[in-house]
């Protein structure tokens, strides 16, 4: 079997992310990958404290001994992680885990899985729900029709990595003795075109240090039509994050090569955002868009029924959270744990909460410069104020009217028609699909509802973010 290789440090914090979710139902705080990050480089606690800004002895009395200690359960057998240790015992367990991801895949006694090697670590799963109509399109799309190119785009949370993992599989499964390669990296806010066609190129054992990025591109490509690769980019919304046009077309004018030169590799992006926000080019990108929606209700209901969870209050949560999987399993285990499992003692009490996944998109949204526009947060805003309850929508002519008592300055319906068509392919509102004639109307599921009144970091109102914020907001994560 073919170990998963591991690039760097801040991918095995990726991975080790997901077990910290799973251990103790929250992510790594950001203190804590300052220790983890100090520790593997050999740092002392004072060097630490001195580069990252934070106190020396809240750093190794009140972060470290816990984090080692979480740590060491996460790793189970018997393992003690220490500051010395802690590279090493992390390169164990990842690699271990990573062998084990593969074999969950069922593929390991299939005797062409050894023709596909991997790179990069695939998202875990303990259990994968529905998408059969996805998986059967996309698989269409890639093999029958050459597709080169498909996004995977929905909010958070709503299961894109792991259908993309499940997408692999079956691909893999089918046709491992057509792929050579999977390629799996998770994208980062820094991480320039440049330096992803570097670290693609260095997979096929090409020096491209000295080369222009140029020569790079027509190497890649010459790797990609003699080695069919399924390539996977995941979290491509991070790129937003550097707020750079330049990076945007030079992002634009990769992907379009990629497309439009023929080779039989296909590259499978998933986003929060919709593509056409996060790249720029100035002719037509050639690739297949699926917008990913919640899950259907016969599979959203095995999450309930696999935690022991049934009653017809379980279809009422589906259709509240609008099957969006890590919601309904976050409400599941709220369930079970503070109310014994009993979901008609939950509606008692007539709550509804905000999963890790969609209020981390949800605090991108509100929090980062020119996401969302003054007006794009008015509508939001005021469709909050106005939805009483999860179904109600409002008329287009009826939000006109009230926007222009809201606002002082004069109403562009233009524009207004603009920031709506945004904000509904980005799934933060929703609208009705009626046919005919009939008035648009629009509302918000009620999580997003529900963070926009609460407004748990004070993002939806200000609109002037500022650092201290942001490390109030990483402490909090």
């Amino acid at each position: 079997m073919n170990l998963i290789e591991i690039s760097d440090l801040e991918s095995i914090l990726d991975m080790l992310e997901e077990k910290v979710l799973q251990h103790s139902q929250r992510p790594l705080s950001e203190a804590e990958r300052i220790v983890i990050r100090g520790a593997w480089n050999g740092k002392d606690y004072k060097e630490m404290a001195s580069e990252s800004g934070y106190n020396t002895f809240y750093l190794q009395q009140k972060v470290a001994p816990p984090l080692w200690i979480m740590l060491s359960e996460i790793i189970g057998d018997e393992v003690k992680v220490r500051k010395l240790s802690l590279k090493n015992n992390l390169i164990s367990f990842i690699n271990k885990d990573n062998i084990s991801t593969l074999e969950n895949l069922n593929l390991e006694n299939d005797p062409l899985f050894e023709q596909t090697k991997f790179y990069g670590a695939l998202p875990k799963r303990k259990c994968f729900y529905g998408r059969e109509k996805e998986i059967q399109y996309v698989s269409k799309r890639v093999k029958s029709s050459k597709e080169q190119c498909v996004a995977l785009v929905g909010v958070g949370g709503i299961g894109k990595s792991l259908l993309a993992a499940k997408l692999i599989e079956e691909l893999v499964s089918k046709h491992s003795k057509y792929y050579n390669l999977v390629i799996w990296k998770k994208v980062k806010c820094n991480l320039s075109v440049n330096d992803l066609v570097s670290e693609l190129i260095s997979i096929f054992d090409v020096d491209s240090t000295k080369k222009s990025f140029r020569f790079k591109t027509s190497d890649l490509l010459i790797r990609l039509k003699s080695h069919p690769c399924l390539i996977i980019l995941d979290g491509l919304e991070a790129l937003v994050q550097a707020n750079d046009f330049k990076q945007k077309i030079e992002y634009g004018n990769f992907l379009t090569q990629l497309t439009e030169e023929e080779h039989q590799s296909c590259i499978i992006l998933t986003s929060q955002l919709p593509i056409e926000e996060i790249i720029y080019t100035d002719t037509t990108l050639l690739y297949t868009n699926l917008q990913i929606k919640g899950l259907e209700e016969n599979a959203a209901l095995q999450i309930f029924h696999e935690k022991k969870i049934y009653g017809e209050e379980c279809k009422k949560l589906i259709k509240t959270y609008r099957g969006n999987p890590s919601e309904l399993e976050s409400v599941a285990e709220r369930i079970n744990r503070y109310f014994g499992g009993n979901i008609q003692k939950f509606f008692d009490y007539k709550t509804t909460f905000i999963g890790q996944q969609l209020q981390a998109m949800l605090n991108q949204q509100f929090r980062q410069s020119g996401l969302l526009s003054d007006l794009q947060r008015q509508i939001m805003i005021y469709l909050a104020d106005e939805v009483s309850d999860e179904f109600k929508l409002i008329p287009f002519s009826k939000i006109v009217e009230n926007l222009r008592k809201r606002m002082t300055s004069d109403l562009s319906i233009s524009e207004l028609i603009t920031a709506m068509e945004v904000l509904e392919q980005r799934s933060l509102i929703e609208s009705t699909k009626k046919i005919g004639k009939d008035e648009v109307q629009y509302g918000l599921e009620p999580v997003v509802r529900k963070y926009i009144l609460v407004d748990p970091f004070g993002f939806v109102h200000n609109k002037n973010y500022t650092e201290d914020t942001e490390h109030i907001l990483n402490e909090c994560a």
